[in-house]
């Protein structure tokens, strides 16, 4: 089947996963979704990228993640400057940026001083 939003597939599989008490979840290889597979890896949400093939690859989800909120959709995107990046749950989330310079997290494309597309949300 055709999945247009492939960003909100992706967060639907993984709050599933979640909901199910699965512990693998097989992706979409698209770039931007690998992109934001990496950002969620490096900040401990999920294990490393593994066996891609035929299109998908499958990561392990880690820690307790409640919530995966995509905010920016394809009806309407939501760009912000860095002085504009939502703090999620007062640090404790990650809003997932598209910049300029990749695909990161609101920290560091605060850090950076530089906005982008918002992505969405974990926490």
């Amino acid at each position: 089947r055709m999945v247009n939003d492939t960003i909100s597939d992706m967060l639907t599989r993984l709050r599933n996963a979640y909901l199910a008490k699965k512990t693998v979840v097989v992706l979409k290889a698209t770039r931007t979704v690998k992109d934001i597979a990496q950002v969620l890896a490096q900040e401990g949400f999920l294990g490393p990228i593994e066996n891609e093939a035929n299109g998908f690859f499958t990561v392990t989800l880690k820690r307790g993640v409640k919530q995966f909120e995509r905010v920016s959709t394809p009806g309407v995107r939501l760009y912000v400057n860095h002085k504009e990046l939502p703090p999620v749950l007062n640090g404790m989330g990650v809003a997932v940026i598209s910049t300029s310079k990749g695909v990161m997290t609101d920290r560091k494309a605060r850090a950076l001083g530089i906005g982008g597309e918002v992505l969405c949300k974990i926490w």
